[in-house]
């Protein structure tokens, strides 16, 4: 169901894993460098870009009709849209998915029932010949989405990231680049120490990925919260340290009190990930409780995971109960649908075993 949060993906909260950097043998994106021209198959709402122009701000973003997090950004960046229109700045939304699977979610409605061609309010493209994901997301070695990409008034790549996490972060970058403000060199400082930690802990060098995230919870205050999701998952994944790292948790948990993706992402992560040694179950009920109740018990991702914390504690009635509304929410169809599906399937099984 999208719900990724793993040290190997930079614990960026409120992503989903999309792609490898892999064996890519073009010429890295980093900031700084220019921004590659983008070759779209389709677009579906607002004006076709052909170029970049010299003086103006574009913000691409990259996005997937599946992708949970994804879909919770866009109110946010429909508001940026709007708010930096009058600076010359064009927010772009690249899909790889095919026309008419971006088409169809267009026509879909959300929970309140409000269509999603009204909620996006800024371009949105497809490509799902996958060049433009490759100039850019594999270029720089992204494995996430939703992650934007400014392209500032020089044609060169700005700020790379979460569109809406750590909340304000794209913000206070776009409102400086267009207000030429923006200091490239301290950012590409941190961005670099950001790749840094991402290679030490491809290197199995955890306490050395730990030390350069403790440097970046110091030296960028702004995304301190980002950093400290890293922490968390190195202290509990791989240094098995589960005292400090629920300390850490329970910190995240309170700064996204209000935020019912990143709440369902962090409960998540602590029943599921395979590299958990320590689960805090009451924990991560906390989190997932909270995250349905702000979501009026309608997320089917959200009811998934309060269905198996109930699971691992043992309470398949109540486990039951809980994945029988995630499927009755979910779209039967999808891929999300039938994976929640088999899940009810298997705890049915479970129950009715246990009768025998």
């Amino acid at each position: 169901m999208g719900r990724t949060f793993t040290v190997a993906a930079a614990i960026a909260l409120g992503s989903t894993t999309l792609c490898r950097a892999g064996d890519y043998e073009g010429k890295p994106l980093t900031i700084g460098t220019p921004a590659p021209a983008i070759d779209i198959s389709h677009w579906l709402k607002g004006d076709q870009v052909d170029e970049f122009e010299t003086g103006k701000v574009y913000v691409l973003e990259f996005w997937a009709t599946w992708c949970g997090p994804c879909r919770a950004s866009m109110p946010h960046i429909s508001k940026l849209q709007e708010q930096f229109r009058d600076y010359g700045v064009t927010f772009i939304g690249v899909s790889d998915e095919k026309l008419q699977t971006v088409a169809g979610f267009l026509s879909k409605t959300d929970r309140n029932e409000k269509l999603w061609t009204d909620k996006i309010r800024y371009t949105l493209a497809t490509d799902p010949d996958e060049s433009v994901k490759k100039d850019y997301m594999v270029a720089a070695g992204v494995q996430t989405i939703p992650t934007a990409f400014i392209i500032g008034k020089e044609g060169k790549i700005e700020w790379i990231g979460h569109p809406t996490h750590p909340k304000g972060d794209l913000d206070r970058a776009l409102d400086a680049i267009v207000k030429d403000g923006w200091d490239r060199t301290a950012y590409k400082k941190i961005y670099d120490l950001r790749k840094q930690v991402s290679k030490e802990v491809d290197d199995a060098n955890y306490k050395k990925a730990l030390a350069i995230t403790d440097e970046l919870i110091a030296l960028d205050p702004y995304s301190h919260i980002l950093y400290k999701h890293r922490k968390f998952g190195l202290l509990l994944s791989v240094l098995n340290r589960p005292a400090a790292a629920y300390e850490i948790g329970r910190e995240l948990v309170d700064a996204h009190w209000d935020d019912a993706q990143l709440l369902n992402q962090i409960s998540w992560y602590v029943v599921d990930d395979p590299s958990v040694q320590t689960r805090d179950l009451q924990f991560a009920m906390k989190a997932a409780i909270r995250a349905s109740g702000l979501t009026d018990d309608k997320d089917a991702a959200i009811l998934d995971t309060v269905a198996r914390v109930y699971y691992e504690m043992g309470d398949l009635r109540s486990a039951l109960q809980w994945q029988l509304k995630a499927v009755q929410h979910a779209d039967p169809d999808s891929r999300g649908g039938s994976q929640l599906k088999r899940t009810l399937e298997t705890y049915q099984k479970e129950k009715a075993g246990s009768r025998i």
